[in-house]
């Protein structure tokens, strides 16, 4: 995990952690109904962010990421609801745990790039939550501190408190991202650098549940004998399919029969392994290559080929 996902859970255990001290202080303004709506809104918050964490962390394993979801969001809601009573208890547990198995199939459907995004996002209306203690309650204490002046300090501190968390959050995804494998430079541009062009070495990396490839773009010499590895680090299998590459098999005083203009190139890789193949383009041309695994290329894994 990445210094996001940490931040998303320490904030997530601080909010439950706060809800529990300030209920402990604020009890006696609040109703049985006002403590249940804000034990089931902090329980469903907990566990939809925690749901989109781990169901995007497991992409390819909803299992696991929903076992871990609807434990994290069940706990947390349990948390925020024992200082507010009994039913509150009740309350936050149920909506934790249907909140953490929602959530693991939302993160297990979208992109790591949306995942953050929605993060952000639910941590923002996790912390805007604890508003609703001061919102709630029915004291008449506590509705003439409402006409006093000072209450208006209330919605610009929430703004500032709200800016704050979509600023840190963003900043924190850019510097770390999801993949920290991607680091390696390769990615820039999608195309390999000019080292590994001329030796026609090409490394193309599957990253866990990405539906992508690093790079994107590659480039080989016609006439040239390029080895292109797929390297799967991902739990389900994966391949490249080129359409109408005219292309030889082999190196090149070794070729084989795959001459033909119309010819299917194809790399097949299980999860966690590598497959490499030899081949020398006969043609020029720009070519797009993808996954043929079903929903794989819809969801983007493709990319492109250039024979010069």
């Amino acid at each position: 995990m990445s210094l996001f996902h940490y931040f998303v859970l320490a904030t997530l255990s601080g909010i439950a952690i706060l809800v529990s001290l300030i209920a402990r202080k604020l009890r006696e303004r609040l109703t049985n109904m006002h403590a249940m709506i804000i034990a089931m809104m902090m329980g469903m918050n907990i566990g939809l962010t925690a749901g989109v964490l781990f169901g995007s962390l497991y992409q390819g394993d909803l299992y696991s990421s929903t076992l871990i979801s609807i434990g994290v969001g069940a706990v947390g809601g349990l948390v925020c609801g024992l200082s507010l009573g009994t039913l509150s208890s009740i309350e936050g547990f149920m909506s934790g745990l249907m909140g953490g198995m929602m959530g693991a199939m939302l993160g297990e459907m979208i992109t790591h790039e949306q995942a953050a995004v929605l993060l952000n996002i639910m941590l923002t209306l996790t912390t805007s939550s604890l508003f609703l203690f001061f919102i709630l309650p029915d004291s008449k204490e506590y509705e003439n501190e409402v006409n006093n002046k000072s209450w208006l300090l209330k919605p610009f501190l929430t703004f500032v408190l709200l800016l704050s968390f979509l600023l840190f959050g963003n900043q924190l995804d850019k510097n770390i991202a999801f993949s920290d494998s991607i680091s390696s430079g390769q990615h820039q541009h999608g195309i390999q650098n000019n080292s590994e062009i001329e030796d026609q070495k090409i490394i193309l990396n599957v990253h866990p549940s990405d539906f992508s490839y690093s790079p994107s773009e590659i480039i080989v010499e016609k006439n040239q004998a390029a080895s292109i590895t797929l390297n799967n680090q991902d739990q389900v299998d994966h391949d490249i399919e080129i359409k109408n590459l005219s292309f030889q098999e082999g190196s090149v005083s070794q070729h084989t029969e795959h001459t033909s203009g119309g010819a299917d190139f194809h790399l097949h890789a299980s999860a966690n392994s590598s497959a490499a193949i030899t081949f020398t383009p006969t043609k020029t041309g720009v070519y797009e290559f993808y996954c043929t695994v079903p929903g794989h290329k819809e969801s983007g894994m493709t990319g492109k080929l250039i024979v010069k």
